[in-house]
Formats: structure tokens, C-alpha cells, sequence
């Protein structure tokens, strides 16, 4: 079996993928090997034992005849087939040069691109890639959120287009984040479910052969940690009970098409399924976007502004988020300007609605799923005498490690 050299954030991709489940044997294997034992060991016992010499013979045949069983079973599994199929598409997918693949996608159109929610409906994505070095990329909703990387060490992201629209620029690493950027390369997602084939790590396989095609599912368990709360569980691919079928082409072993579903209550639900999936089409640079809408949006650069001077460095979570809503009831932009970075070009928009509001209560914040930084449910009472209940998202992952609102507004 070919094993892949890849770099460092292409591993971290891979492991991010790949599920953290502790290796539990099948119970159905055992089951059938005991038994074998078991059949074995009764043969032996009605047998005379007068020639010592066979008897220990017999018995290192039948300890050899249940390992050879055990590893016959083994190689009949799913997750064995699964092993196969994952294999042989992940050589193939080491000569794709472009992609370009279109997908459905139940988000909201504005969103941030690993925003996903099963009671959404439907939106059509597009992601093309040209396998370069380094790697250059677009992902876009349909009339909504589009980034772009297109050389350099700058990553775009824009709302609408058009004479509104609104953007970012940031610096990029090269490590792209967010579940619909794991698309992005296909044998980074092939070599997780290969991997997790091969340890078996509680995830259930099954095979479809359909002629010309084969459909390898697989089910999963959601990753992250719930200890605390539940609030992220079924917001992602990677923090659900999932059904990941992927299609492949028999008689080339090429990844066709692919298929995400959430398991919602015992009920399966689509999230994420290709339209079209095209390889090696003449691509540059110039054809990931619209040069037209891109040119027409006004991008501002992410920064954190006042990390210095911040009060929001040394406290919990819980603590920032009280200060955060302090400075929004008197709109204190010095607090505001660096905690809302996220948030800068709809602050008129937040100002009219929170401004004179008081806070009612702050719970302990709480980590849920695999979130970097931690969610804060708060009651507030707006100044028209309003009531509402926000979950605020905040982290301190940056390298002054201040606590920034990210999401919850």
C-alpha cells in the first residue's frame, strides 16, 4: 500500500480529519474466533493423547488455525474493503493538477464558509483549486460568501460583491481552515479515511457495488469535546454523528462524487452532497474569480487594533464577555474597536440595537465541540425593554491573547 509524504499543515489537516476514538475489536469477530477455539479445543480434547510429541503438534496447528482464521475474518471486513477502495483513489487523486467541484450545501448564504446547520436549506458552493505550490483556491456561495487565495501571503473573503460589498484581507500561512476547505484536497481527506481504515477505530463501513461504480460508507461519531456543553454538536462536518458515502469509479478508482449526512436523532440528513466534481480542466489563476466583483469590494485588513492597551487580556472568558457587554451599553469604542474586530463593518448596525442596554446575567462560559475558545450564554434587557438571550463566542487564540467576540450578535 503507497504511504504518502505530506508537510506539516497537510498533517495537521489529516489528523483533524481523522476521528479520536479509543480501538475497540469488533464483538462479532471475537465472537467468531472463540467459537473456532472453542470447536478446536473440543477436537482435541476427544483425541487419545498417548503420543505427546502430536499432541503438542495438534495444538501449535490449531493455535496457527485460529490465528489464519483470525486474519481471514479480518481481511473480509468493510473496513478492509473501505482500506482498498480509499487506497487505490488516493494514488489516483496524486495526478490531479485542477479541481473544480460543485456542491449544495445547507448554510446561509453570508455566513462563514464552516458554517453549516441541518435546518438550513440548501446553497449552492463552488471550490476550485489548481494543485500548485503553493496551492491556490477559491470557495464561493452562490450570491454570498466567496475566499479566495491566489498567490502571495494574503487570504480574501468578501460578502455579496457588488457596489455593497464587503471585505477582509488577511495574512495567510497556506492552512486553510473550516469544513468546506477540507474539500479543497481530496487526498488529504482520502488519507484520513484511509487511515482510520486501517486502526478501526469504532467507525462502521460498508460497501455498494453498483457496476460501474462503487459507494464506500462511513460512519462516524462526532468529534470534540461535549463535557460541558452540547451547543456546537451538529454545526460541522467534523462535530456530528455522521454518514460520509463516497462514489468511485470501478474501472479508474476515481472519486466521482461524495455525500455528507448528519444523524439527527437516529435519522440521517443531508448536509453536503457534490453536484459536479471536474479534474484537470485548464485553469490559472485568473479563473477563481470574478475579478469584476472582487475589484468592487473595499477589503480592510483583520488586524486587532489596540492589543496593547486591551483590558481584555488577563481575565476568563466569562469576565471578558461582562466587559465586552459593558462597553456596549455605553458603546465605549476604545474596549469595542479590538473586542468587535469581527464585527467592524456592521458596528452602526450593533450601536442602534445594544447601546443603553443592561446586562441581566452572565453564566460561566464553557467549552463545546472542537471551538478553539468558549461560548458564553448572557441576558441582556435592550434599551427598548426588550429581553434576549445571547451565546456569545469568544477566543483568545491570537498572539496577545486577547479575548475577541467572534461570534453570538
Amino acid at each position: 500500500m503507497k504511504t504518502q509524504e505530506y508537510d506539516k499543515q497537510s498533517e495537521q489537516i489529516i489528523d483533524m480529519l481523522t476521528p479520536k476514538m479509543e480501538v475497540k475489536p469488533s464483538a462479532d469477530l471475537r465472537g467468531r474466533i472463540l467459537r473456532t477455539a472453542k470447536q478446536q479445543a473440543e477436537q482435541h480434547a476427544e483425541q487419545p493423547r498417548r503420543r505427546t510429541p502430536l499432541y503438542w503438534l495438534g495444538t501449535i496447528a490449531s493455535v496457527a488455525a485460529v490465528i489464519a482464521i483470525a486474519i481471514t475474518l479480518t481481511l473480509n471486513t468493510p473496513a478492509y474493503a473501505a482500506r482498498r477502495y480509499f487506497s487505490e483513489a488516493l494514488t489516483v487523486a496524486e495526478d490531479i493538477k485542477t479541481m473544480v467541484m460543485q456542491l449544495s450545501v445547507r448554510t446561509e448564504k453570508d455566513e462563514p464558509i464552516d458554517y453549516i446547520h441541518p435546518s438550513h436549506d440548501f446553497i449552492p458552493a463552488t471550490i476550485k483549486v489548481i494543485y500548485d505550490e503553493p496551492m491556490l483556491w477559491s470557495i464561493e456561495k452562490k450570491d454570498g460568501r466567496t475566499v479566495l487565495f491566489n498567490g502571495g501571503n494574503q487570504l480574501y473573503e468578501w460578502l455579496n460583491g457588488g457596489d455593497n460589498g464587503i471585505g477582509w484581507v488577511k495574512y495567510y500561512d497556506g492552512y486553510p481552515n473550516g469544513d468546506l476547505a477540507v474539500f479543497l484536497d481530496p487526498r488529504l481527506l482520502l488519507e484520513a479515511e484511509l487511515r482510520t481504515a486501517e486502526r478501526n477505530r469504532g467507525t462502521k463501513y460498508a460497501t455498494y457495488d453498483n457496476g460501474e461504480t462503487v459507494v464506500v460508507s462511513v460512519t462516524t461519531i462526532a468529534q470534540g469535546d461535549f463535557s460541558e456543553s452540547e451547543y456546537m454538536l451538529n454545526t460541522s462536518i467534523l462535530e456530528a454523528n455522521t454518514i460520509r458515502e463516497y462514489t468511485f469509479a470501478k474501472a479508474t478508482s476515481e472519486l466521482l462524487k461524495l455525500r455528507i449526512d448528519f444523524v439527527i436523532d437516529s435519522q440521517p440528513v443531508t448536509v453536503i452532497e457534490s453536484e459536479v466534481i471536474r479534474y484537470n480542466e485548464p485553469m490559472s489563476a485568473d479563473d477563481l474569480y470574478d475579478e469584476a466583483l472582487f475589484e468592487s469590494v473595499a477589503f480592510q485588513t483583520a488586524d486587532i487594533e489596540g492589543a496593547e492597551s486591551s483590558p481584555l487580556a488577563c481575565h476568563s472568558a466569562d469576565e471578558a464577555a461582562k466587559i465586552i457587554l459593558d462597553a456596549m451599553s455605553d458603546w465605549n469604542t476604545e474596549i469595542l474597536s479590538t473586542a468587535m474586530c469581527y464585527y467592524r463593518d456592521f458596528m452602526p448596525t450593533l450601536e442602534a440595537k445594544y447601546k443603553g442596554m443592561k446586562v441581566k446575567s452572565v453564566k460561566k462560559a464553557v467549552k463545546s465541540g472542537l471551538y478553539p475558545g468558549r461560548f458564553v450564554e448572557c441576558q441582556v434587557i435592550l434599551a427598548n425593554g426588550e429581553k434576549e438571550r445571547l451565546v456569545l463566542a469568544l477566543r483568545n487564540d491570537n498572539s496577545s491573547h486577547i479575548w475577541l467576540l467572534d461570534g453570538g450578535l
